[in-house]
Parts: C-alpha cells; sequence; structure tokens
C-alpha cells in the first residue's frame, strides 16, 4: 500500500465538509441536542443577551468539530455567509445576521455553571448507549473500557510525595 504524504493528508482533509459530517451524526444520534442547548440556563443580564446559549454553544461544537483551536480563528473563519446560514438552519432559525464574536462566547462561558454542560454530555452518552451504538468496543463482551487523560490536572513546583511523575525542564538563556 502506498503511503500518503503530508500534502496528500492535507488536500483530503480540505475535502472534507466537517459541518455536512457532523450534521449527519447529530441527526442520526442526538436528535434533541438542540432542545438541550436551548435550555442551558443563562446567567447572564438578559437585557444585554443578543445571542441564545443554543447558539452560542453550537458555534463552540462546530468550532471544535471543525477542528479549529482557537477562538480568534473561529471567529475570522466562521465570518461569511455560508457559515451563518448553516448554523442557523441547523438550529432551525430562518436566519442569523452573525455569529457570536469569540468574546461574546468567552462571556457567557465564564457565567455558565459546569453542569450545564454535564447534562448535555450525559445526555449524548445515553444516547450512544441506548441505540447500542458502542457494543462492538466492549471488552470481553461484558466491561465497558474508559479512557480518563489525567495530565495537566494537577501540578506542583516541588515533588510532593514518592509516587508523582516529575518532568524536568531546561530553560536556555539567550545571548544578547
Amino acid at each position: 500500500m502506498d503511503k500518503m504524504t503530508r500534502k496528500q493528508k492535507r488536500k483530503k482533509e480540505n475535502e472534507i465538509n466537517y459541518f455536512g459530517e457532523f450534521s449527519k451524526i447529530k441527526n442520526h444520534f442526538f436528535k434533541d441536542l438542540n432542545k438541550k442547548l436551548a435550555i442551558v440556563k443563562d446567567k447572564r443580564n438578559q437585557n444585554y443577551v443578543t445571542y441564545t446559549p443554543e447558539i452560542i454553544l453550537f458555534t463552540v461544537i462546530m468550532k471544535n468539530v471543525s477542528g479549529i483551536v482557537s477562538m480568534n480563528k473561529m471567529t475570522k473563519d466562521f465570518n461569511n455567509d455560508a457559515v451563518i446560514e448553516n448554523i442557523a438552519a441547523s438550529l432551525g432559525y430562518d436566519s442569523l445576521e452573525e455569529i457570536p464574536h469569540y468574546d461574546t462566547i468567552n462571556n457567557f462561558l465564564k457565567e455558565l455553571e459546569v453542569s450545564e454542560l454535564e447534562k448535555i454530555r450525559d445526555y449524548m452518552i445515553r444516547e450512544l448507549f441506548r441505540k447500542r451504538s458502542l457494543e462492538k468496543y466492549r471488552l470481553m463482551d461484558k466491561y465497558w473500557c474508559i479512557a480518563i487523560d489525567g495530565s495537566q490536572l494537577y501540578s506542583f513546583n516541588e515533588r510532593h510525595c514518592d509516587h508523582c511523575l516529575k518532568k524536568n525542564i531546561k530553560i536556555k538563556k539567550l545571548e544578547k
């Protein structure tokens, strides 16, 4: 089998319609996702609110699905009519003027209770179990394997016990 070059991989990635692929997954597995996003409790002053939690959270989901790592890049890349129309259509809106700016999103997320996001995550996991989508990944047809990334949860300047991992970082001083 021929190996794919990095250039070929980039070209293939550019051909992927992330929005379309996510829409298929959302419609098949998570039919009530829009409703779940819409009922998230918004602690912001409602007199100043332009975007609903549903619009903000869906925009962030699409940012992550699209592989965009920067909120600033999301604002720039999503600032076109096609993306705005797709987000509006996915959420059942006739139209949207704009998508929220990353500052608006960050301000919303600062105020958001973590439990609100946990409810959405729990809904999605329950749907996958209910639809038996993960059955083929069971261990010995009985157990569920759960992967946990616990890296970077805590860090200390000094090793505080014998069981902790230690990472030494060498900082080179630049000469002027």
